[in-house]
């Protein structure tokens, strides 16, 4: 497995984020370069049309596209990534910015399936993949364990060591049944017969009081 580490401009608190992890490659879009820099990452290659970090960085590496243009910064990056022969990508600085921003990178994870690998994102309250089909084992957290279908249904799911179990259900585009689960074993179990199941680790965000 090839693994990816890529970098966006969401406007996180570097110091929180979790340890980054070692890859193959790491590459930063647009902005992420800020964030790279912040933990100490040393990116490989750099892609944007660099409107949100304000200069074009220096160096070979680096990939000038017009703002005019379909894909995002981070969709740009996840595309060199798998051509590069990635399987698994880690992103970082996706998630907590602007909503349409946020919702875009979660339809990202579809297109990172289709092409049969596999997308995480990640900050300091959240861990976010997709599970097209199949099973696949969670490691406990003291988070929150809540699952979304992105397609019309996700059919034929069983849940596993999970404080509210299912078994051979259905969930629906249009009904969070999954919300607010927590996995009360070792880990959870989650089989899925049919559908993109979006699972979400979350926790509640701290009081920037109790951060002083």
């Amino acid at each position: 497995m090839k693994r990816a580490v890529i970098f966006g401009g969401a406007p996180v608190i570097p110091s929180e984020q979790p340890p980054v992890p070692e890859a193959d490659c790491y590459i930063c879009a647009d902005a992420g370069v800020r964030l790279a820099q912040a933990l100490g990452v040393t990116p490989d290659w750099i892609v944007g049309d660099f409107d949100s970090l304000g200069e074009i960085p220096e160096g070979s590496d680096v990939a000038v596209y017009p703002a005019e243009k379909d894909d995002t910064d981070l969709i740009l990056a996840a595309k060199y990534a798998l051509s590069k022969g990635c399987t698994e990508l880690i992103f970082y600085g996706a998630l907590g910015g602007r909503l349409d921003h946020t919702i875009a990178n979660l339809q990202m994870l579809r297109m990172v399936a289709d092409a049969g690998a596999r997308g995480i994102l990640v900050d300091d309250r959240h861990w976010v993949t997709l599970q097209r089909g199949g099973t696949a084992r969670y490691p406990r957290r003291e988070d929150y364990f809540s699952l979304f279908s992105l397609t019309e249904t996700c059919e034929d799911v069983t849940l596993e060591g999970v404080a509210y179990p299912l078994a051979h259900g259905t969930l629906s585009g249009t009904f969070p049944l999954g919300v607010s689960n927590e996995i009360i074993a070792e880990e959870a179990v989650v089989t899925v017969g049919k559908g993109d199941l979006l699972v979400v680790f979350a926790r509640d965000p701290i009081c920037a009081k109790h951060r002083q």
